[in-house]
């Protein structure tokens, strides 16, 4: 079967994500093909299917339901869902989005982290707190103002709102906070492998989920907001690998 991947990154460097390298290994099973909507027109075969990676209501998601090939959302962001059966197939991370979508008759759980990348390298660790996402309001880096010790956020910045991206920054410096643009994967293990705690303060909607398991993977301690049940779940979760994600992703394009 030919199975198209959708997305939509501007960002120069590819994130290496459990969801690309389950991708990758189910190749062995399917065709697969990826599709960039940021920098490639989309073309499709009639017997294609079409799988998605967005929120509803994304670009990704406008592009894909619009199609009548059989189709699958592997499902991002927090967006409210339309209680439609456009798609064939509902992938889901988190148990509280799961109850979001309990009207459709395929969903599956789908999720999981790269751990021959993130791994606890048992080296000592002399940052106390580390923060990992956008930097963006939603995130609410401003929580890392104030602590004591060594602090550093790694993430990218909004493409659509740069001023907002530079002002979170600029405050986080005037702060000590050491700031650092998005990074390769393997660079992002080391600075995991640096952190005591990772505090991942986002609001409901501000994601989170995979630095989460990506830093329990690595030995980090974590530490979230308590007026986000959707990232608390995954502090007591099994660490999700590529094993699984891979299967339970072929189960959906089986179904």
């Amino acid at each position: 079967m030919d199975v198209v991947f959708v997305y939509e990154s501007r960002h120069p460097i590819e994130v290496k994500d459990g969801l690309t390298t389950s991708l990758e290994a189910l190749k062995d099973t399917f065709n697969i093909s990826k599709v960039n909507i940021a920098t490639q027109e989309p073309s499709f075969k009639k017997d294609d299917f079409i799988l998605g990676w967005g929120a509803f209501g994304s670009e990704v998601d406008r592009l894909v339901r619009q199609y009548p090939n059989k189709k699958g959302l592997c499902i991002g962001g927090c967006s409210q869902p339309y209680d439609t059966l456009d798609y064939d197939v509902l992938f889901y991370e988190t148990k509280w989005f799961r109850d979001k979508i309990k009207f459709h008759p395929n969903i599956i759980h789908a999720f999981g982290v790269d751990t021959s990348v993130y791994y606890d390298m048992n080296v000592d660790r002399d940052v106390d707190y580390l923060g990992v996402g956008a930097y963006a309001l939603w995130k609410r880096w401003d929580k890392f103002v104030g602590l004591k010790g060594k602090r550093r956020v790694i993430g990218e910045f909004q493409r659509g709102n740069p001023e907002e991206s530079q002002q979170i920054w600029d405050m986080l410096e005037s702060d000590g906070v050491v700031c650092k643009d998005m990074v390769k994967a393997q660079t992002l293990n080391c600075e995991y492998n640096r952190a005591k705690t990772v505090y991942i303060p986002a609001t409901l909607m501000g994601g989170g989920e995979r630095a989460i398991l990506e830093a329990r993977s690595c030995g980090c301690k974590v530490k979230i907001e308590d007026d986000n049940p959707k990232l608390k779940e995954l502090l007591t979760c099994p660490i999700y690998d590529i094993s699984y994600y891979t299967k339970q992703l072929k189960e959906g394009l089986c179904l």
